[in-house]
């Protein structure tokens, strides 16, 4: 069976890049991908029952990456990733909290980017839907 936090992962995935349809990595793409993009990041798993894992929190970073010139699209993409419910075949993820970060970047080389994070955390339960 899949594991919870892999499950939110590939929704959120495939929500970026086919209902959205942004380009969607799962790292960060090679030197020449066109900006914008999206890079589904970081995953952090809180189970509330340890014994069965029913219910917990999982936290799930979301990066968009933009030029110079995408900072308010980079806003715009941040707001359309966010969601109030995923559902899958063995749970629902419920929005709980969400944070949203937007910073001037400078790490490649005579590029200036802005970086949205976008912090999910969800609540999830297990079972069938």
């Amino acid at each position: 069976m899949i594991e919870v936090q892999e499950e939110l992962f590939d929704r959120l995935y495939f929500f970026a890049q086919n209902e959205l349809g942004f380009d969607t990595y799962d790292s960060l793409p090679r030197d020449g991908t066109k900006y914008p993009f999206v890079e589904v990041a970081e995953t952090n798993l809180v189970s509330n029952d340890l014994k069965n894992a029913y219910s917990g929190t999982i936290t799930q970073t979301l990066n968009v990456w933009g030029d110079q010139d995408m900072r308010f699209l980079v806003a715009q993409i941040m707001n359309k990733l966010c969601v109030n419910r995923v559902k899958s075949d063995h749970c629902i993820f419920d929005l709980k909290n969400m944070q949203k970060r937007i910073l001037p970047d400078s790490s490649v080389p005579n590029t200036r980017l802005f970086h949205g994070i976008l912090t999910l955390e969800f609540v999830y339960t297990k079972g069938k839907f």
